[in-house]
């Protein structure tokens, strides 16, 4: 029996190259629309007071709501940019409970009772661990100092009118959809929504200007119920902390579990 006749063959293979070409843009990003002078103006801004930080030191005030259990933590937070952390809870008779360091490299915590720690490499998955949510370190750093990284490559940008919070701008973009409420002047941001993304989840803000941190923040997930309070006393910027803060030497003897 002959095969196909060579028509039959050309349509075929054409009808396969359709359906290919069809499944492949079914996965394409969708075109990129064109900033405004607006949106771009308010991105630029958010964006040079982020290059702007350097550093924050503060004694700080952490409770963390999780499937209704409350943890209380006080101690002392130092940031650095762009990926760079401590913080070292301490008990009420000023010992070291815990320390937890972080920076381009490794997230260490320390339990310093319980002589264990775990150690991972810096990532959104390693502070899922600790936190419940998953932040990269950078996002972690900008959140915590009062600062919104606006999506990279957005699709669209959209100048929302000013509401009870205030005036705002919604990226969306491959990691999902992010509204935030800034002063388009100076930048200074009093809230933050992720939705479909890895970590949906609403920053606000309270206090802080265009020179100071925030006097407090609130992180809610959207999806699991976990909330994250912060509340800072003395707040000082541009301290310099030496490197060596953001790096740990454990003491001989500790357990280590290391995660990835």
């Amino acid at each position: 029996m002959s095969g196909p006749r060579p028509s039959l063959r050309r349509r075929a293979a054409l009808l396969g190259a359709a359906a290919l070409l069809s499944a492949g843009c079914a996965s394409l990003p969708p075109p990129r629309e064109p900033l405004s002078p607006e949106a771009y103006r308010l991105i630029a801004v958010l964006q040079h007071r982020w290059l702007e930080f350097a550093d924050l030191r503060t004694l700080a005030e952490i409770t963390i709501q999780r499937d209704g259990r409350v943890q209380r933590y006080s101690g002392v937070l130092l940031l650095k940019a762009p990926r760079s952390f401590r913080f070292e809870a301490l008990t009420p008779w000023g010992l070291t409970l815990f320390v937890l360091v972080g920076n381009s490299e490794t997230v260490i915590v320390y339990q310093v009772a319980e002589h264990r720690a775990s150690i991972g490499p810096a990532s959104a998955r390693a502070t899922e661990r600790w936190l419940g949510l998953a932040l990269e370190p950078e996002e972690l750093v900008g959140i915590l100092a009062g600062h919104a990284l606006p999506l990279k490559d957005p699709y669209s940008a959209e100048i929302v009118p000013a509401d009870g919070i205030g005036p705002s701008i919604k990226l969306t973009g491959a990691a999902g959809v992010q509204r935030i409420w800034a002063d388009p002047d100076t930048g200074v941001v009093r809230q933050v929504e992720l939705t479909g993304a890895k970590t949906p989840a609403r920053i606000t803000y309270a206090g802080g200007g265009p020179a100071d941190p925030p006097a407090s923040l609130t992180v809610t997930a959207l999806d699991a119920p976990l909330v994250v309070s912060v509340r800072y006393r003395e707040p000082r910027l541009g301290t310099g902390p030496s490197p060596d803060l953001f790096t740990l030497t454990l003491p001989e003897g500790v357990k280590i579990q290391r995660f990835r």
